[in-house]
């Protein structure tokens, strides 16, 4: 019995892009470009959450938020943006518990 040998040739790819020579910086103002521009589609979703009465969930890519029924079980109505305030961006940084003292 003869065994036959198998082998795959790999051809380099031309439509690929290589990403790590672009800019971080770059990169991210053509991806928010691309979203602007094409929209994001809320595949991934957060797990739902509630505040004051209200069940929502968040997409994880744009940070839209939808809202949720926790007797159905389902999403319902339209996607919002909630704007951001001082206290948001406190919170973010950190500095929510720094107050300052006035001399």
């Amino acid at each position: 019995m003869q065994v036959n040998q198998l082998t795959i040739k790999s051809y380099p790819s031309t439509g690929q892009i290589n990403a790590s020579i672009m800019p971080e910086s770059l990169r991210m103002t053509v991806k928010g470009w691309l979203t602007r521009l094409i929209g994001c589609w809320h595949l991934e979703m957060s797990r739902p959450f509630s505040s004051q009465g209200q069940a929502y969930r968040v997409c994880l890519n744009c940070g839209a938020h939808r809202q949720f029924s926790l007797k159905r079980w389902e999403m319902q109505g339209d996607f919002y943006y909630n704007a951001t305030t001082t206290r948001h961006l406190r919170a973010m940084n950190g500095l929510a518990s720094v107050r300052r003292v006035a001399a």
